[in-house]
């Protein structure tokens, strides 16, 4: 029987499989405890992937041969292969036991250890391998997966240069190396190492998505494109890489494109929380608000405690009016990142307080503030004293108001907190004040007055009456994502309107927007005042001499509202919350007129219909 299982054996190291599987049957009839025919036929099944049957096999052989380290390592895989992971530890250990100089059973146990996540243990596995064989480009790969996972990278990366080292265009060495030099911050250096792991294997999945990650986690959506629906073309089942794809789009702002892949991303994994609050984000950059709660809703489902969900839904809740539930939901916005911790005060939520001090403090930006300050002097009636603080370059404008409603007014920047018995964030006085509705909005204005000392210093400084003078404001302080904010060409419609002197409300201009409204054919009708505006006081002045206001939304907006002056408002297509849905007026401010865009990006019917008005 040894001449059959010979030549079984040969027929299987050459490949003939089906020649060495009769082989080895042939050898087991006549010998029923073969224990090389055992072994080797259990080698012959885990290669056809039938685990079970192979690792019954070879535990055979194990207990007719229990001193064999190569018998113990072949059942440690076939162990390992049925998700048996303990157990096949327990074999490699025992190889190791038996022959303490195996480097294939010190390398199989560190691959053993990492699918348990003992990676601490993984590691020095893989360290003890490669002692034994250190140009295993396999194991120092593997070794740098487990520091990774550690989270030595700077170790990992190493391990991954010595991988490469030893085996040129490893695809997977250079897409692992790139993953360290991300996480060490060398996000060029991982760039490179992704494209070189898809010059050496062009469809590789996981370089793909990791390059297109790390171009749009980098601000470079547009470059990332590519390489991200490469890998959703690739492995059309992988909701990570639909995901992924959908976030490059959405942060170029192509909303109606990223919609489908952050439905297939949940179409493939339903418990895939970020993928639900991303779908939510695109309904709502859409104006689809219905479907955005609905996205918003089953993100919490399944995490509670997701804090982004949480203030999106209050958002999409304020837009559409149900301030009921929207303002409670809206102080999730004081648990996200960035915003300031508050002081270690009681909280105060609208009870009567008539011998206490009230803390109330700005938050966010000036827009909020100037909007939200109405509220003070209602808050002010039912505290002993409330002290505001708000801005430094808002304290001079708000002064007389504050004077007038008996509130101590101090900058932000003034240092230590006054002695005060309760706190409320500014923008949470709607709530503690009971304000359940648009309609229950305090909407009289003005309700701020320009300092008479700026008042005196503004005087006669925007010319004389012989045409109307309006004041103008095209752009706002630039965020990531940003769409309040439109080219100072989009404006030619309205600098064409006759009879009009153009007031620009902003304190500073770029290089390019001074070149072109000095370039513009009505340019002596344009005047800036650049270098002249220190404080929203002297803004405040200004526009309280003015005929009226045309304002992206912006805080320019907001002071010509609080001033009770005629606004136009030029909003986007998905207009900030507090401008509500479709109608063109306020509740925040009865003299401005919405003016909305029609669809994303598209101001120039918005500034074409502020024109009109004008004109009328």
């Amino acid at each position: 029987m040894d001449t059959v299982f010979a030549r079984g054996f040969a027929a299987h190291r050459d490949g003939r499989l089906t020649d060495a599987e009769r082989d080895y049957q042939a050898a087991l009839a006549a010998e029923p405890h073969h224990v090389d025919a055992l072994h080797y036929l259990g080698v012959l099944r885990h290669q056809q992937g039938q685990h079970a049957e192979a690792a019954e096999l070879v535990r055979r052989a194990v207990d007719l041969r229990p001193t064999d380290a190569g018998l113990q390592l072949n059942l440690g895989n076939a162990l390992k292969a049925l998700g048996r992971i303990d157990d096949a530890i327990e074999r490699f250990r025992n190889a190791l036991t038996l022959a303490p100089g195996f480097p294939l059973a010190q390398y199989n146990l560190g691959n053993a250890y990492t699918a348990a996540g003992r990676h601490e243990d993984a590691a020095d596995a893989f360290e003890k391998a490669l002692r034994l064989q250190p140009n295993d480009a396999a194991a120092w790969n593997n070794f740098g997966n487990a520091l990774s996972a550690l989270r030595r990278f700077k170790d990992a990366a190493h391990a991954f240069t010595r991988a490469l080292a030893l085996r040129p265009r490893h695809a997977g060495a250079h897409n692992n190396l790139g993953m360290a030099l991300n996480a060490l911050g060398d996000t060029h250096g991982a760039i490179e190492q992704f494209r070189a792991a898809l010059q050496a294997e062009p469809n590789y999945v996981a370089a793909h998505f990791n390059l297109g990650n790390l171009l749009d986690a980098s601000g470079n959506p547009e470059d990332a494109l590519p390489a991200l629906r490469r890998a959703a073309d690739l492995q059309p089942r992988f909701a990570p890489g639909h995901f992924g794809l959908g976030h490059a789009l959405a942060r170029l702002g192509r909303h109606d494109e990223a919609v489908p892949h952050f439905e297939r991303a949940v179409g493939l994994d339903p418990k895939y929380g970020v993928a639900w609050l991303s779908l939510g984000n695109a309904h709502l950059a859409r104006g689809a608000h219905r479907a955005a709660l609905r996205a918003f809703d089953q993100a919490l489902r399944l995490d509670p405690g997701m804090r982004a969900a949480h203030l999106n839904r209050a958002l999409v809740l304020l837009t559409t009016g149900d301030y009921a539930r929207g303002l409670p939901a809206y102080e999730w916005r004081l648990q996200t990142s960035g915003s300031e911790a508050a002081p270690p005060l009681p909280r105060w939520n609208g009870e009567p307080m008539p011998v206490r001090t009230l803390l109330v403090r700005a938050e966010q930006g000036f827009g909020d503030t100037l909007q939200f300050v109405r509220f003070v002097p209602f808050a002010a009636r039912l505290v002993g004293k409330l002290v505001l603080e708000v801005q430094p370059a808002l304290v001079p404008l708000l002064a007389p108001a504050a004077q007038a409603a008996r509130v101590e007014l101090r900058s932000l920047s003034d240092g230590a907190v006054p002695r005060t018995d309760a706190f409320c964030p500014l923008l949470s006085l709607p709530l503690a004040l009971g304000i359940a509705s648009r309609d229950a909005i305090p909407a009289r204005a003005p309700y701020l007055v320009v300092p008479a000392d700026y008042r005196r210093k503004w005087r006669g400084s925007i010319g004389g009456a012989q045409k109307r003078k309006i004041g103008i404001a095209w752009s706002g302080r630039m965020q990531p994502g940003e769409t309040r904010s439109m080219p100072v060409e989009a404006l030619a419609p309205l600098f064409a309107v006759e009879g009009i002197d153009w007031i620009v409300l902003q304190p500073f201009l770029t290089a390019h927007e001074r070149r072109t409204v000095r370039a513009h054919p009505n340019a002596k009708s344009i005047h800036c005042l650049e270098g002249r505006l220190n404080d929203f006081a002297d803004t405040g002045a200004i526009v309280d001499r003015l005929d009226a206001v045309v304002s992206i939304d912006t805080s320019v907006a907001h002071l010509a509202g609080a001033l009770g002056k005629p606004v136009w408002i030029m909003l986007p297509f998905a207009a900030d919350w507090r401008w509500g849905v479709e109608t063109s007026e306020s509740a925040w401010y009865r003299s401005a007129r919405l003016v909305r865009q029609r669809a994303p990006g598209a101001w120039r019917e918005v500034v074409e219909e502020t024109a009109a008005a004008l004109r009328e």
